[in-house]
């Protein structure tokens, strides 16, 4: 890793045109040089990582992946990206995965539990194995996946295990950066291409669960990777734990109507009572597998997901997306990269 004596902005300009914020060191004589380091990344196979995984190779990073089965992960290949066995639950082949890396971005987790894959596996002990490996290979930065939300007393055993996982960082010694996202959304996400599923297949109305009305930040991949790519190296976000949200607060009816205009679904909007959607939930949970939603889940729907997102802003020197033209990235329709919408373009 490349000591350097001062840090300044430059700018990186993502597949919307939009100009994103990332670092460079000044060296001694004054001249700018890009920062290059071996990252240790889990989750690359995921949303998130894979979208991440090609921000970090065209910054010119060096990428050690840890992966179920490297033959078999549909990740891309290269001279700046290793793929390595390993189970972070298990802690099994991390320590020499990790070996001569500089930087760990963690992002594993999962949004619902199986029978051997629980949030306290994954997030807590998943993590702390991690967290081990990184000490002992002295590792520089950590950067930690969290989500908005995270805390001791969450409404769902999800918000308390990623608090969990947040607490093995803090107190590892390591300087860390924590991120809390809101509702992730883009190319190849869960969130949109479900919601869109359930509209298209109701027959006659869209379905809305509860009142519409609680409030999130939803934030574009693109505002997300450029966030994590900054937290490498980034000194103002050192030792921090930040939150991550859009460029908009929108109610969950504007939310869905946003999607559903984008999409060209054109059915009117039916509130299914929260009672009803709990009881569904909860027998779905004992008779299902994976159930289409759960209980912890509508917990969390009824909370909301919002943030003042001004400190993500002032140190990722980041404007993050309106909702509208991510969702028409998402959608494959494209947008003007200066196309602004706000909470008032989405009735419902």
């Amino acid at each position: 890793m490349r000591r350097c004596c001062a840090w300044r902005e430059k700018t990186f300009t993502d597949h919307l045109g939009k100009k994103q914020g990332s670092y460079s060191s000044v060296n001694k004589e004054g001249h700018v040089e890009s920062i290059s380091m071996k990252v240790f990344l889990t989750g690359a196979t995921g949303f998130v990582g894979s979208h991440l995984l090609q921000r970090l190779l065209h910054d010119g990073h060096h990428i050690r992946a840890l992966v179920r089965d490297p033959q078999n992960s549909n990740l891309p290949t290269g001279p700046n990206i290793e793929l390595v066995g390993g189970d972070i639950v298990e802690g099994t082949g991390l320590d020499e995965a990790m070996q001569s890396c500089e930087a760990v971005i963690h992002l594993v987790g999962i949004i619902m539990e199986t029978r051997t894959a629980t949030f306290e596996k994954i997030h807590h002990l998943g993590t702390r194995n991690v967290v081990e490996s990184a000490r002992r290979n002295h590792i520089s930065r950590f950067v930690q996946m969290s989500a908005l939300g995270a805390r001791a007393n969450g409404v769902s055993e999800y918000q308390t295990s990623k608090w969990k996982g947040e607490e093995a960082v803090r107190q590892s010694g390591i300087p860390f950066c924590i991120l809390r996202p809101s509702l992730i959304f883009g190319p190849r996400d869960g969130f949109v291409s479900q919601m869109l599923d359930v509209m298209r297949k109701a027959p006659l109305l869209r379905p809305v669960p509860g009142n519409g009305r609680p409030k999130f930040r939803p934030i574009f991949i693109g505002d997300v990777t450029a966030c994590f790519a900054q937290a490498l190296t980034n000194p103002a976000a050192t030792n921090k734990s930040i939150d991550l949200g859009g460029g908009e607060e929108l109610t969950l009816n504007q939310v869905l109507a946003g999607i559903a205009e984008c999409a060209g679904v054109r059915k009117p909007a039916v509130h299914i009572p929260m009672p009803l959607m709990f009881a569904g939930a909860a027998l779905a949970q004992t008779l299902l597998p994976r159930p289409p939603v759960t209980v912890g889940q509508l917990r969390m729907l009824q909370e909301g997901s919002t943030c003042d997102v001004l400190p993500m802003m002032e140190i990722f020197s980041i404007k993050p997306l309106g909702f509208r033209i991510g969702l028409r990235t998402c959608l494959g329709s494209g947008a003007a990269p200066n196309s602004a919408a706000t909470s008032s373009d989405f009735k419902g």
